[in-house]
């Protein structure tokens, strides 16, 4: 495996990239950090597998909306309420992390999220806990070549090896491999979670979770091959679980959804509320009676509070990075 790190002095305004090379010697590559102030061990397993969508219940459950790069933001929320430790390792027992996708574009930490993200699904594994990643429309803009909002760092970086910036997640990339594994859907107990939402189009093709993600691999994956291309819209455009807004928005598309629908949605996937990002609100917020709570807070924004979510033994918080709890009315 070739590990490679693209550096650029300001000072200077000379870019280089560094790299070394390493073999797997058993299931696991382990390696130190070796350039610039990067002092991180990197564990990586020689095979990634997708996780099962639907999971049982849990008594502690953290929900995080769209990072977007702000990993300073994110470090902050999960260290305040020691979900993980002063050294950034996992701290959270037999606990849940939903991150329900957009962790690319805008900010220009975005790489370190992943990486930081990547460790620390592995730590959780370890003590009992899991750490979900849902797919956002950002994830897939990433892997099929749309980057429209890459900061110009990436960007950079990119053009200075003769990559376009999809390539560095490519189908022979660990963390292209790792986010071509991720689901759309998750469940746990009774608790639904997706990026953008499921729209009553989307709903009347009566697929189950797991039907689901796969579905969504296939598409991403087999983008430019696809030899089934009648179910491309649905997953790939406005009406898909990664890009639809009718929980909050109407547009050209749609209409805002109705409490009929959400309750179709609810009975068809056996949950009791669905929990989605993607569309922005000033804080986590529920709504149609706890049947829907709205994640897109924009964090490191200072015209808003850095949130997420806390669900503790069916009780639904917001936690923050400065303050105490507080509850969901």
């Amino acid at each position: 495996m070739e590990v490679f790190y693209v550096v650029h002095d300001s000072i200077k305004n000379r870019t280089k990239k560094i790299s070394k090379t390493f073999r797997f010697k058993n299931d696991t590559l382990m390696f130190r950090g070796f350039a610039g102030k990067d002092t991180l061990t990197y564990f990586i397993p020689n095979k990634i597998k997708s996780e099962n969508g639907e999971n049982p219940s849990s008594n502690k459950i953290v929900v995080l909306g769209d990072i977007h790069g702000e990993f300073e933001s994110l470090l902050a929320i999960l260290r305040y309420n020691n979900i993980i430790d002063a050294s950034n390792r996992w701290n959270f027992g037999d606990g849940q992390i939903v991150f329900t996708g957009d962790v690319f574009d805008r900010g220009d930490k975005v790489t370190e999220c992943l990486w930081f993200i990547f460790q620390l699904e592995i730590q959780a594994k370890k003590q009992g806990g899991m750490v979900h990643y849902l797919l956002g429309n950002h994830e897939m803009m990433a892997l099929l070549f749309d980057d429209r909002y890459v900061v110009n760092k990436y960007q950079h970086a990119a053009h200075h090896i003769q990559f376009h910036y999809s390539h560095f997640f490519d189908k022979k990339s660990v963390l292209g491999r790792w986010l071509r594994s991720k689901n759309t859907l998750v469940r746990i107990g009774e608790q639904l979670f997706v990026h953008g939402g499921i729209s009553p189009e989307f709903l009347e093709q009566k697929m189950s979770i797991n039907e689901v993600n796969t579905k969504m691999r296939y598409h991403l994956n087999n983008y430019t091959a696809l030899e089934d291309t009648t179910q491309v819209d649905l997953f790939l455009y406005s009406n898909s679980p990664l890009w639809y807004r009718g929980y909050l928005s109407r547009t050209p598309s749609y209409e805002r959804i109705s409490l009929q629908d959400v309750l179709k949605t609810l009975e068809f996937y056996n949950s009791n509320v669905i929990i989605f990002g993607h569309t922005p609100v000033a804080k986590v917020y529920a709504f149609y009676s706890f049947k829907l709570i709205g994640m897109d807070v924009p964090i490191g924004d200072p015209n808003y509070i850095d949130q997420a979510l806390l669900i503790e033994n069916q009780k639904y918080y917001r936690i923050f990075a400065h303050k105490e709890k507080e509850r969901l009315q």
